[in-house]
């Protein structure tokens, strides 16, 4: 079962690093297990007077190359201002980038784990009536996917 490593960085570039990782089947079951997380995490860092959203939870495989990276500000932020954001799934045979307003994310093998992913962050973002758009671009060209929330958003609301 391959392993993977679940580090904290820090907006201002500091590192906290998971020396031991945990057994996944899969970067999709990690990518749940660390959803599911992050909500703890967030009660640690408050109870040492930290800001949650000045973290990130970066996921590394075992060949030392990040998997995925999740803000805590992505998660964490129901009542902040509502913006919309852009996932763009970017790839071809070699493999499938993901960036979270042109910041990477990571990368898989397959267009349908990357889509997952991406999916999985955008369902988020509704939970908490934040809109989102997906990109996804190869050799034959660019899709554009818009969320239900563009569709339920009061019209005045900013989405910048």
């Amino acid at each position: 079962m391959p392993r993977f490593y679940l580090h904290i960085r820090c907006k201002d570039g500091r590192i906290g690093y998971d020396e031991s990782g945990l057994d996944y089947p899969d970067a999709e079951t990690a990518w749940s297990a660390v959803v599911r997380s992050a909500q703890t995490l967030k009660l640690v860092f408050e109870s040492h007077g930290y800001d949650a959203r000045n973290y990130a939870i970066e996921v590394e495989d075992e060949l030392g190359e990040i998997v995925f990276r999740l803000p805590f500000s992505e998660l964490l932020a129901p009542s902040w201002p509502q913006t919309h954001a852009t996932y763009k799934i970017v790839g071809g045979h070699l493999g499938w980038l993901i960036y979270h307003d042109d910041e990477f994310v990571g990368g898989f093998a397959k267009r349908s784990s990357a889509e997952t992913l991406v999916w999985e962050m955008v369902e988020t973002r509704c939970a908490e009536r934040k809109a989102s758009q997906v990109l996804i671009e190869d050799e034959f060209g660019c899709e554009k996917h818009l969320c239900r929330c563009f569709k339920e958003v009061p019209s005045g609301t900013p989405l910048s």
